[in-house]
């Protein structure tokens, strides 16, 4: 009969700690189960990142989109991209309206805004803001290359431009900020070459 006040007695005073450790070792497996989920969120969004390249019917206007309502397109920061190839469709139209017969730095510059619109809308941590930054090099790589002379200052203002054209709002300019301040690290560059459809 004493031993079983005693353990009665013990349990009393173990219970309470054994409960905590079952809810902390709960809570870190639920934690685990997030952070496990995050890391391959991450890794898709990575590969979407570096996958996307502009292709022979963003350049050529074989697929371009209708005009959208102002209203409509300035909305949200993400925008309106009816055609889904990664460019807001106010910004396609305004590059091929200013270069109609210039292949080669329409191409640039489209490339240059689905960088940014990729950086606008799918960074979420310092893995994402890497791959996108190297996509914005790339692309201002590939302006770079195609700017007539003097091609460094006729680079700046071509992507200066795009920038303007792509972050046209308070919203996506503090978006822009925001990812800028939250996610800085040091990266290295990409290899092979910066334009994806050079023709």
């Amino acid at each position: 009969m004493n031993f079983s006040v005693a353990l009665k007695a013990a349990w009393r005073w173990i219970k309470w700690p054994l409960l905590v450790l079952l809810v902390i070792y709960i809570a870190l497996v639920i934690w685990r189960i997030f952070d496990r989920q995050s890391e391959i969120d991450t890794q898709q969004i990575v590969a979407e990142i570096q996958s996307k390249r502009l292709t022979i019917a963003d350049v050529d206007g074989s697929d371009l989109p209708p005009a959208p309502d102002p209203a409509l397109a300035d909305a949200t920061i993400e925008g309106i991209d009816s055609n889904g190839n990664g460019i807001r469709d106010d910004v396609e139209l305004a590059i091929f309206a200013k270069y109609p017969n210039d292949k080669k730095i329409r191409a640039a510059e489209l490339q240059y805004a689905m960088a940014l619109q990729m950086y606008l809308t799918k960074v979420m941590n310092t893995e994402t803001w890497v791959a996108a930054v190297q996509q914005e090099s790339r692309a201002y790589g590939c302006i770079f290359e195609n700017a007539s002379d003097p091609a460094l200052e006729n680079a700046r203002k071509t992507s200066e431009r795009v920038e303007g054209l792509v972050l046209n709002t308070d919203g996506r300019k503090s978006a822009y900020d925001r990812v800028e301040k939250k996610y800085t690290t040091s990266f290295g560059s990409t290899n092979g070459p910066d334009c994806d459809a050079n023709r």
